[in-house]
């Protein structure tokens, strides 16, 4: 009877397997152009998203393709003239299509079953500023080329794959930041370009399996962000891209996540390195799990729950000795054997969303890194944080017109550990939040669009207690946080603590949308970064002048 049993199982999977129909391409992880998705879905029920785990992947109820409709937003357009004689009605049907919905090259099956496409689109940001104060000595240009090409093979398995080359110089604190870190902000390694600029490249990419609606698996090179907000207080999408792979599970109002990655530390990794070869780097291995449920009437409201450990780095040999708890799928049953403040760098997290009246969600977030003693709020190892945010969509009645209101606040020593290298941290940035630790910061977005063109208008102010020579007062995550200024045990420490630094970003940007097949788009802004320490205040005004394909998010706003 038992065997009997397991037979029948057997058969019933391998018939999902068959039969199933899934859709599995992700969409991209881009706040600019998610916006409008996020205020459709608002007001769409159906449309059943999980949306605190990014990137999105297709479901049923919500396609590649409804997310370019969603961002176009406006239907009355004709794309007629393909089969006219005259070139010029055939050019405009072409550049129409490639406008609204087409990618730049696509190849289809013809035949009835459709089984195959293919999509190959161009990639690109140039950008030139200069200060508003008239110094053009002090010009800017990025300069970025880049193919992506992505498609899928029947009905279950789909893949994508981009490649960046970049040359680009920069304002000055991002100087400093890229000199001391060794790093471009979220896009990796770089070597000199001329005298004062910087060169990089970067790769990304997945194949994605769905065998039936309800389970997909991915293995790639890329990013994640957990969360309804601008910044993520668990994992963001702040650092470099990394090797992972990616378990989806959804059954009826629950999804349940793991993800299993192979993170970096910027630090020589193996002894044995032949001479002439580019050196190793440290590697540790990271697991985050997550399980997301939508509940009550319409399922208005989204729980969920975050678990991310970062295992011991790599031996002298550059290895990884991994046992049976990293590989565990199961969210909370691992951490009884090694609790949170083991040498392993373990993180707990919460977040939430709740909308109500087709037009405002409510969302937060809380990490938990270590727990301090009780009734004293001083003590080092009280490592917490928290955000709180709203999105006004469709504001005052007005189609298109968006608010966001975000605060977000993170105690000292939070996501440092006793050994430097197991901090919560990959290729020298943050996984989290950029700022690292020891802050409270205030966002305000406001984001308007009338049909091809868009105005963003962005608020950042944050205060930091700053780490200074020989101090570590919190903020910095690859400090040890047994070096701590008050010592090791110390109950004294407060939020803010050490040299008070206050910084400010603004920026006003206009843009007009070329293609949404890649949210290819022509823009002019002006931006202002303020930083104020010690009495002393610095920053410039920029123009900037620019054309990118927006499919991922840089964060210089720290």
């Amino acid at each position: 009877m038992k065997k009997l049993k397991n037979t029948t199982a057997l058969m019933v999977l391998l018939l999902l397997v068959k039969t199933g129909t899934a859709q599995q391409k992700n969409f991209p992880l881009n706040r600019q152009w998610s916006i409008e998705s996020d205020a459709e879905t608002l007001l769409d029920t159906s449309v059943r998203l999980h949306s605190a785990m990014k990137p999105w992947i297709e479901t049923a109820h919500f396609q590649y393709s409804d997310y370019i409709a969603m961002n176009r937003d406006y239907a009355n357009f004709s794309c007629s003239g393909d089969t006219s004689a005259k070139f010029m009605k055939r050019a405009g049907a072409w550049c129409c299509r490639k406008h609204h919905f087409e990618p730049f090259v696509a190849v289809r099956h013809s035949g009835e079953d459709a089984w195959f496409n293919l999509s190959i689109d161009p990639l690109m940001h140039f950008e030139y500023s200069k200060r508003a104060d008239g110094d053009t000595s002090a010009a800017l240009i990025k300069n970025t080329r880049g193919i992506r090409a992505y498609g899928d093979i029947g009905n279950k398995f789909s893949f994508e794959t981009s490649f960046w080359e970049n040359q680009a110089t920069y304002e000055p604190y991002i100087v400093a930041f890229n000199n001391y870190y060794k790093v471009v902000p979220g896009q990796g390694r770089w070597k000199r370009f001329k005298t004062n600029g910087y060169d990089f490249a970067m790769a990304s990419g997945y194949v994605s399996y769905s065998p039936c609606r309800k389970f997909n698996m991915q293995f790639g090179h890329g990013k994640h962000f957990v969360g309804d907000g601008y910044r993520s207080l668990l994992l963001s999408d702040n650092g470099f891209s990394y090797p992972y792979a990616r378990f989806t599970t959804r059954w009826r109002s629950f999804q349940y996540t793991n993800l299993y990655a192979s993170l970096m530390n910027l630090v020589p990794g193996g002894n044995n390195i032949p001479p002439a070869t580019e050196r190793l780097f440290q590697k540790k291995a990271a697991a985050f799990h997550q399980i997301s449920a939508s509940l009550f009437k319409k399922k208005r409201l989204q729980l969920t729950l975050f678990q991310g450990i970062i295992w011991d780095a790599a031996d002298t040999n550059n290895r990884q000795h991994l046992n049976f708890h990293y590989f565990n799928p199961v969210m909370f049953t691992s951490l009884p054997a090694y609790g949170l403040n083991s040498a392993r760098n373990a993180i707990l997290g919460a977040s939430f969303k709740w909308r109500f009246m087709r037009s405002i969600e409510i969302y937060g977030q809380y990490v938990l890194d270590e727990k301090g003693k009780k009734n004293t709020p001083g003590d080092i190892h009280n490592k917490t944080g928290f955000q709180l945010g709203a999105k006004y969509f469709n504001a005052f009645r007005i189609r298109h017109l968006h608010l966001q209101y975000e605060y977000n606040q993170v105690r000292p020593y939070t996501y440092a550990t006793r050994d430097t290298l197991q901090n919560w941290s990959h290729y020298n940035q943050a996984l989290a939040h950029p700022l690292g630790a020891n802050f409270r910061e205030q966002l305000v977005f406001v984001n308007y669009k009338i049909r091809d063109f868009y105005i963003e208008l962005k608020y950042m102010n944050a205060q930091q207690g700053a780490d200074s020579t020989s101090k570590s007062m919190g903020s910095d995550l690859f400090a040890s946080d047994h070096s701590g200024y008050f010592g090791v045990n110390s109950t004294v420490n407060e939020l803010l603590q050490g040299k008070k630094v206050a910084i400010t970003n603004q920026e006003l940007r206009v843009g007009y949308m070329v293609s949404y097949a890649t949210n290819l788009n022509v823009y002019v802004s002006i931006s202002k970064r303020i930083y104020e320490a010690d009495g002393v205040v610095t920053g410039y005004p920029y123009i900037n002048l620019g054309l990118r394909t927006s499919l991922q998010n840089l964060y210089w706003d720290f």
